[in-house]
């Protein structure tokens, strides 16, 4: 019966209220009556169900529809929104909240595997009774190498995993009991370190806590002879986004941030403090509070901004970033009474910014100084239609500055931003009038840069008058400069347009000045083609600009455009350009040329594309030389893709020719980027040598080889990570320079159970000249665990760490991703 889900697709909108399930696949449906409700049984092999986002199977599906309640039965498989997969024999999903209760359940989440007989989901967060959880079980080990058990378990969205009354296992025997566990599932931080450094041994360790407010780490520090470190790392589990971050170091080094952010529709709060001193010895704080949080035209908005900074190194001159200490902001709605419109805001404020350098009281107060300021804003419009034809419109626009501090002559500092227009205008058939006046003023002086104003005003008066009889438009245009006390040029434009041409004509002249400008621009199209031409005459200058002629052809998938310049005041052609595109399926082609004349040049740039192969040409020539770049690319990301280029000029023999080479893959596994410059036989320099080289990323030369069945065989694999940057300089002693950031070669063991044993040379230095300090990392990698030992010969340092979570040890593409435990 594979007709059926057309069937169910009908009845889509009984079997679920706004369309939200989907019948991908059934078998058999049955509708019944149950106590005044109607149920839809479906039944399959199996029934498959989409409801945004989420998929879901199962043998037996039953769906109450008052109740919105769905009742899965028989091999149950539930793929939500986060992605995590849950099996159960028997699963009942409320439509209405999103809960669901399940029997018998099996849940994959990133790379921890739970089952337990009861599991619950309320409020996004999936709870597990009596359940058992383990990173290990996508290792391939017979055996776990560690697990637990617990209580309860609760499966929070997004990465966290609280268990509560907790049993650890190793290889599946209890060694352990705890009254909570914390698990971050996305993250493989290191949670205990032990090393040595110049200074002596230290040991991290970040040790998780979980309370009724939220959950964390806490951070506990010890350096030999140099004291003890602590701090914190927390996460709030309410409805706010809350992270603090605290640590202390020894002698007095302070590293925190505190983040805060709620956002309702009544209102919404979002609150930022940090300082590093490892970076600068600051304390940024932001805070802004806005009410309503998501504000309609209808109300009244709030607003209350806090931002700046505390400096504690007064030897160091602070940085001249704005501060608002504080600032709030108040805005009205739009208040609207038949045709009137009113709206107005005030923003009052303490700053501390950098000082306007054109205001030369501003000057006197230095580079960064403080200031309060008041922005009053009003924005009146008015729109009327007071007789048939006629339409009047007048508006209003205001922002007023007005600062604490005082010009030279004693009197408060201000600057507005005013303008007002008003303009009438009355349409008679084709005939129309418009009478239209315009005020703008922006003068004043402000004592900060961040919003000092140009000074300009305008003061307008202005009458239109117009004809529009399709295909013919006239319109004649003049007024008076009230600033200046004389009258603005007059505007006549004539236009016919057609849809298939256009003709424009319109000139500029000055009342007392005489003839200002003329131009006119003509278009024909007689489809495909299509014809254009423009010329403009200055009178002032007696001068013509370029005559511009256009013409254009239309193609199936394509164009081709031909443009001309042309000088009128004796020089004669000015340039020629032709463009050409086509696109055929997966090929596309284009072409791009230009004849300068008055250089004698001629420019080409052409590209095609031919699925994941392309080819380009760009080249110049000019009466002295041809200078050329040939250029090939293979390859689609994420790659991986090649990139050719040849490029050099041709001038009595070839010169500058140079070869780049190019190799770029971002998959996940690998990622790289290697380029290359070589140089190629020329008239100067007849050697062909490398110039420079690049390569940044990780790349597997050779995967590992396991034992075989009779236990030999064994071949270690081997990568190369980090960064090397090679040049050439011929006039060093050594000839090369060679710098390398944590670049080395990587040998990998593979062991049974998908154990795996790296072994890191990394160097990060600059070559020749120096002595080699490489860094070593020695990491066993259990997939669920990893031990790293690091001595690092350029630090004088020695660490060992040990990490959890699966794929702990995914790190050698990426040695710098690796983070300390509760470092943000």
């Amino acid at each position: 019966m594979r007709w059926l889900p057309l069937l169910l697709f009908l009845l889509l909108p009984a079997l679920a209220e706004e369309r939200v399930i989907k019948v991908l696949e059934a078998e058999r449906l049955e509708l019944r009556q149950e106590g005044g409700e109607e149920v839809y049984v479906l039944v399959g092999e199996p029934v498959r169900l989409e409801r945004e986002g989420e998929a879901l199977e199962a043998k037996r599906v039953v769906y109450f529809r008052e109740r919105r309640l769905l009742l899965l039965s028989g091999g149950v498989r539930y793929r939500d929104r986060e992605g995590r997969l849950i099996e159960a024999e028997e699963l009942q999903v409320d439509l209405a909240d999103e809960s669901f209760d399940a029997l018998e359940v099996r849940i994959e989440a990133e790379n921890l595997l739970l089952t337990g007989p009861i599991c619950q989901r309320a409020a996004g967060a999936i709870l597990l009774e009596r359940g058992y959880a383990t990173p290990c079980a996508s290792c391939g080990q017979e055996v776990p190498d560690y697990a637990f058990r617990a209580r309860e378990i609760v499966l929070y969205p997004g990465d966290r995993v609280v268990a509560r009354d907790v049993t650890l296992l190793v290889q599946e025997k209890p060694v352990l009991t705890l009254p909570v566990l914390l698990l971050y599932l996305s993250e493989r931080r290191p949670r205990l370190e032990v090393g040595q450094d110049e200074g002596g041994l230290y040991v991290k360790a970040d040790l998780p806590y979980v309370a009724a407010f939220g959950l964390g780490y806490t951070l506990l520090r010890y350096y030999q002879g140099r004291g003890y470190g602590f701090g914190l790392d927390h996460y709030g589990t309410g409805e706010a986004k809350e992270r603090y971050f605290f640590l202390h170091t020894p002698p007095d080094t302070f590293q925190y941030r505190g983040e805060y952010g709620l956002k309702r529709a009544g209102f919404s709060v979002a609150a930022l403090v940090e300082r590093d001193d490892t970076l600068e010895k600051l304390t940024r704080f932001r805070l802004e509070a806005l009410l309503p949080g998501t504000p309609t035209l209808q109300d009244w908005r709030y607003a209350l901004r806090l931002e700046g900074f505390l400096d504690h190194d007064e030897s160091t001159p602070p940085p001249r970033t704005l501060q608002r200490l504080p600032e709030l902001e108040v805005q009205s709605p739009t208040f609207r009474e038949g045709p009137f419109s009113l709206q107005a805001g005030l923003t009052v404020g303490r700053y501390l910014a950098e000082t306007n350098p054109l205001n030369r009281s501003a000057r006197a107060l230095g580079p960064y100084a403080e200031a309060g300021r008041a922005l009053f804003t009003h924005t009146e419009s008015l729109v009327l239609a007071p007789w048939p034809g006629a339409s009047f419109r007048a508006e209003n626009r205001f922002l007023g500055f007005y600062y604490t501090t005082q010009n030279p002559d004693g009197e408060p500092e201000r600057q507005v931003d005013w303008t007002t227009s008003v303009s009438l205008r009355q349409a008679l058939g084709g005939f129309s009038v418009e009478a239209a006046y315009t005020r703008s003023v922006q003068e004043g002086e402000s004592p900060f840069r961040f919003d000092a104003l140009p000074q300009r005003r305008s003061h307008q008066a202005t009458l239109t008058l117009g004809f529009q009889e399709r295909p013919l438009a006239l319109s004649l245009k003049g007024g008076r400069d009230l600033e200046g006390g004389r009258y603005l040029p007059l505007e006549a434009q004539a236009a016919l347009q057609d849809p298939g041409y256009t003709l424009t004509l319109y000139h500029r002249r000055g009342v007392e000045e005489g003839p200002l400008e003329t131009r006119l621009e003509a278009g024909l199209t007689p489809y495909p083609f299509s014809l254009r031409a423009s010329l403009r005459y200055d009178h002032a200058k007696a001068l013509y600009d370029p005559l511009l002629l256009q013409a254009g052809y239309a193609l199936p998938g394509g164009s081709l455009n031909l443009g001309h310049r042309h000088g009128l005041d004796g020089k004669g052609p000015l340039t020629t350009d032709l463009s050409f595109s086509l696109r055929e399926g997966a090929a596309a082609y284009t072409l791009q040329g230009r004849r300068d004349w008055q250089q004698d040049t001629l420019t080409l740039q052409g590209q095609a594309i031919l699925g994941p192969e392309s080819l380009s040409l760009q080249a110049t020539l000019d009466p002295k030389a041809l200078g050329y770049a040939l250029g090939f690319r293979s390859g689609v990301a994420p790659g991986p893709l090649l990139d050719l280029l040849l490029s050099g000029r041709y001038q009595e023999g070839f010169r500058e020719s140079n070869l780049r080479l190019g190799l770029t893959q971002a998959l996940p596994e690998v990622a790289f980027r290697l380029t290359a410059n070589l140089h190629l036989p020329e008239v100067e320099d007849g050697g062909t040598y490398l110039k420079d080289l690049t390569f940044d990323g990780g790349l597997e030369l050779w995967p590992p080889r396991p034992l075989d069945a009779s236990e030999e065989n064994a071949l270690p694999g081997l990568s190369l990570s980090g960064s090397l940057s090679y040049t050439r300089r011929p006039t060093s002693p050594e000839g090369y320079a060679l710098a390398l950031r944590n670049f080395g070669p990587t040998l990998t063991f593979l062991g049974r159970e998908n154990t795996k044993l790296h072994l890191a040379a990394l160097l990060t230095q600059n070559l020749p000249g120096t002595p080699l300090k490489p860094k070593f990392l020695l990491t066993l990698d259990r997939c669920c665990w990893a031990m790293r030992f690091t001595l690092d010969a350029a630090k004088n340092e020695v660490r060992l760490a040990f990490l959890y979570g699966g794929q702990a040890a995914e790190v050698l593409m990426d040695e710098e991703g690796v983070r300390l435990g509760g470092l943000p």
